[in-house]
């Protein structure tokens, strides 16, 4: 069998968790203050995870005709029971901490609602958002994406899946060629039509490219470029070079200066067209190194990539409710404020891990091993079902 089909790559789940710190990283620095720009681009780190899951996925997407109709209702369903229960959990504490930092507020004679907070929303509008919420249709209700604004791009890639997964059979992987560039033109369309969603109406407002065509268009090209080229793999390790590792870390490390040089204009959101070819390049070159299990460095790699998702959904509304709790320096010096972004990303982190450990005991793996039973009963004919 190929390495294409059945190698673990732990050094990519290595990258995964610290693809989320990073994440976490950005919200830290660009959601208190606006003073250090430097940390902005690890917005991109989004379309990492974008090509990294195309990657990963491959091997599990329906990949023939024939059955086509069982295994992409299988594969959705795999995607199901992956996305849904953490989903669930961060936005049940997402809930209550909203709920936690609005009852601050008040106690202390502030009567603004917090950032996602529902608050003077009438009940069907109220109900119709958190349906949104728990179904991932971020990307199409914002008001959705406000209680836990990180989950867009599990909304984005969730309608991915559901656009590559009856796609992939075609001959010569036309079908993940073409759509790829169908994702090119969402995102050319979203970024030059939303405008005042992106970069806001005064021009530093905006909220960036993470809803409608910009963001499933970004989702598209990340996982369509991930599923070329895990199978292609093993025609591209030739490609596989410490040159070619060299350039795609200089492609990346340019990525600030492209977003520092392009200020809060619309041209600054242009480095999202070519951000995940450079993630590709990357996962590409760093495919090529392999750890063993068994080994502490291996055991850490696995660590990392077990709890970068939940890293990853419960990050932002602990952090909003720790500015509004905990406060932030009122000095603009990095001297004051480099004390308070380590000790929150460190504490976030550690709160991120302990959360998901609990969820993944308390919900995941209950509901996982019901879906396992479900997806085995739907991968089987009736024909041949026990009776």
């Amino acid at each position: 069998m190929t390495e294409t089909n059945t190698a673990r790559y732990l050094p990519l789940d290595g990258l995964r968790g610290l693809a989320a710190i990073g994440v976490l990283s950005f919200h830290v620095v660009v959601s208190p203050t606006d003073r250090f720009g430097q940390l902005d681009s690890l917005y991109l780190l989004v379309d990492f995870f974008f090509v990294l899951s195309g990657f990963v996925l491959w091997p599990s997407i329906p990949q023939a005709r024939a059955g086509l109709g069982r295994a992409s209702g299988v594969f959705v369903l795999k995607r199901v029971f992956r996305f849904w229960p953490l989903v669930i959990a961060s936005l049940l504490v997402a809930l209550f901490v909203l709920q936690l930092e609005r009852d601050w507020l008040v106690m202390h004679d502030n009567f603004d609602p917090p950032f996602g907070y529902v608050a003077g929303v009438g009940l069907e509008h109220k109900i119709g958002i958190f349906a949104a919420a728990f179904l991932l249709l971020q990307i199409l209700v914002p008001p959705a994406m406000f209680i836990n604004v990180p989950l867009w791009s599990l909304s984005a890639e969730w309608f991915a899946n559901l656009l590559y997964a009856p796609l992939s059979w075609i001959k010569h992987s036309i079908g993940l060629f073409a759509l790829v560039g169908v994702g090119y033109l969402m995102l050319a369309f979203g970024l030059m039509t939303d405008q005042d969603w992106i970069i806001g109406s005064d021009g530093f407002s905006g909220i960036g490219p993470i809803r409608g065509w910009e963001a499933l268009g970004r989702a598209v090209i990340g996982f369509g470029i991930g599923l070329l080229l895990r199978k292609y793999l093993d025609k591209l390790t030739r490609l596989r070079t410490w040159w070619m590792l060299v350039i795609a870390l200089a492609l990346i490390a340019t990525m600030p200066v492209w977003v520092e040089m392009n200020g809060f204009n619309s041209y600054r959101y242009a480095i999202t067209l070519w951000a995940a070819p450079v993630f590709a390049l990357l996962i590409l070159q760093v495919s090529k190194f392999s750890a063993s299990p068994s080994s502490w460095w291996g055991k850490f790699l696995a660590f990392l990539g077990t709890y970068s998702f939940g890293i990853y959904v419960f990050h932002q509304p602990l952090m909003q409710a720790w500015n509004t709790i905990m406060g932030t320096p009122r000095s603009p010096s990095l001297a004051a404020w480099a004390p308070f972004f380590l000790a929150e990303a460190a504490g976030l982190t550690f709160v991120c891990i302990l959360l998901t450990f609990i969820s993944r005991n308390v919900l995941e793996r209950p509901i996982q091993r019901w879906g396992k039973r479900v997806i085995a009963r739907a991968s089987t004919p009736k024909h041949k079902r026990a009776v």
